[in-house]
């Protein structure tokens, strides 16, 4: 970050002092990603359309000041992000790549800059700090299931996993509901790999 770039996130008054970042780098091809990220993984483009995200690199950034106030990247500025690529992914990864930001109020990740691929990272400017990812966006159709046991019986609360079988990094996943049923936004023209857990 340049000097003089962060600003109390309530007031928008410039900060002065000791800045402390909290930072973690989610891992886009761990098992439990389904229950460390927020959305599902579906993001609004900068030309308004509901996209599918496939995830080479999230993180979640937040800063805060002496007294625990929140602090965010002053306006007019940009930060350097860094994201690690994993080595399961490299073969797919794009040169370059779209950034998307999580928007808490409406639950979508949304378009807003982009990263470069630089060695084993994708490296990209932002300008406010949440939760960010390096994604590639692609179209989706609705998939929707009832899972049940060899009875008939539906299977409540089962973790369904869908995945690309040419590119595992990109899956999706959902929870069966009292009824057994899930359903969500899938790739379209893929061969899929559908697992019940």
């Amino acid at each position: 970050m340049p000097g003089n770039s962060v600003k109390n996130a309530s007031t928008g008054v410039l900060y002065q002092g000791v800045v402390t970042v909290a930072a973690a780098w989610i891992d886009p091809t761990s098992a439990e990603l389904h229950k460390i990220i927020p959305g599902d993984l579906r993001g609004i483009s900068t030309s308004g359309v509901v996209k599918s995200l496939t995830s080479y690199g999230m993180a979640a950034i937040e800063l805060t000041g002496t007294a625990g106030e929140m602090l965010q990247i002053a306006d007019g500025k940009k930060a350097n992000l860094s994201f690690p690529l994993p080595a399961s992914a490299e073969a797919s990864a794009p040169a370059e790549i779209p950034l998307w930001y999580f928007d808490e109020v409406s639950g979508f990740w949304k378009e807003e800059g982009s990263a470069t691929k630089s060695g084993n990272n994708y490296v990209g400017e932002v300008s406010h700090f949440s939760f960010w990812n390096c994604d590639v966006p692609g179209n989706f159709v609705q998939f929707n299931c009832t899972v049940v046991n060899n009875s008939g019986q539906p299977i409540p609360n089962a973790l369904v996993k869908i995945s690309v079988v040419s590119n595992p990094v990109n899956f999706r996943y959902g929870n069966t509901d009292s009824s057994g049923y899930v359903s969500g936004a899938v790739p379209e023209n893929s061969q899929l790999l559908l697992e019940v857990f």
